[in-house]
């Protein structure tokens, strides 16, 4: 494929160690796609090493292009400002930990193009702190329509393997303020706009695992708040920032019972002394019962999409 269009590649940057991002910005500058601009957002402006490292990668790297901000803005309202910063028609998100296969770009450019698509993914390969895969590869519906089904449930495309056409962040006016969900909600709006979604099947992402992520309390925050998001579908609007915020207030005991549910699970699972009592809340809890439709939806979802031709 000709490198015609410019791609912009996304990534920002809070409290990463050098090595890992050096690593991520690395497999960007390889790739065979080559008619790139690499914006980095440096979040975390006291990362002093993180610094030295981009501007000495600068003197070498003409298309590296980065920003520090003045304060800690969290990863949305940093997202959204990078957006601003980028130039290309396309824009190419990257986490600061993961790793993309030296065609990534390229073919994703390929797959938007040919199918006339708006935003597309890929599927991913987790892999432990060490860069060690871990875990099964992840796949997910690889036609719009099936995606749409699949956001009913769940989110249908990893951000990290996001490649979207510029003019949908603009229309769209970026992510909203919606705490542990904006890239589910972020998709939610792209099909109620009448864009087109896809995923590419094949692996082009390492998925570096995050054994320090988020707590079990904004799992469960991320948990209430995607069950309301999805409603959106079935209803054919969009909430507004104001409508989820009150609901996830209306629910905070509902947040609170989820928590100790995953926390207790979690307890469980590493083999503490939990009463029978309590394992027994955490098997038979509402919620479980819920993620367990859920993931059959979702399973029989991939499997249509599986033996549908029309791709």
């Amino acid at each position: 494929m000709r490198n015609e269009q410019l791609v912009s590649v996304l990534m920002s940057i809070y409290k990463e160690n050098v090595p890992v991002v050096s690593q991520a910005i690395d497999s960007i500058r390889k790739q065979t796609y080559q008619n790139l601009e690499i914006v980095v957002m440096l979040d975390y402006p006291k990362h002093e090493a993180m610094k030295a490292y981009l501007h000495q990668l600068g003197e070498e790297e003409n298309r590296l292009k980065y920003h520090i901000n003045e304060r800690n803005m969290g990863l949305l309202e940093s997202l959204n400002l990078g957006v601003k910063l980028c130039h290309g028609d396309y824009i190419c998100r990257m986490d600061a930990d993961d790793f993309a296969r030296f065609d990534r770009i390229e073919k994703q450019m390929t797959y938007i193009e040919e199918k006339g698509l708006d935003l597309v993914g890929s599927y991913i390969q987790p892999v432990s702190q060490d860069g060690n895969p871990q875990g099964k590869i992840r796949s997910f519906p690889s036609q719009h329509r099936y995606l749409c089904q699949y956001l009913k449930y769940a989110n249908a495309i990893p951000h990290p393997t996001w490649l979207v056409r510029k003019s949908v962040y603009e229309k769209l006016k970026g992510y909203r303020n919606i705490l542990y969900a904006e890239d589910y909600d972020f998709l939610i709006r792209v099909y109620l706009n009448g864009y087109k979604m896809g995923v590419l099947p094949e692996t082009l992402l390492r998925y570096r695992i995050n054994q320090n992520g988020i707590t079990q309390r904004n799992i469960a925050t991320q948990k209430i708040t995607s069950i309301y998001l999805a409603k959106q579908i079935f209803r054919k609007q969009v909430y507004t920032i104001d409508e989820v915020e009150r609901f996830i207030r209306k629910n905070q005991l509902k947040k609170d019972r989820l928590a100790w549910y995953y926390d207790m699970g979690k307890r469980w699972k590493r083999g503490e002394n939990i009463t029978i009592y309590n394992k027994l809340k955490v098997i038979f809890n509402r919620y479980n019962l819920v993620e367990i439709r859920q993931r059959l939806a979702c399973k029989w979802i991939l499997f249509k999409d599986g033996r549908d031709d029309n791709c």
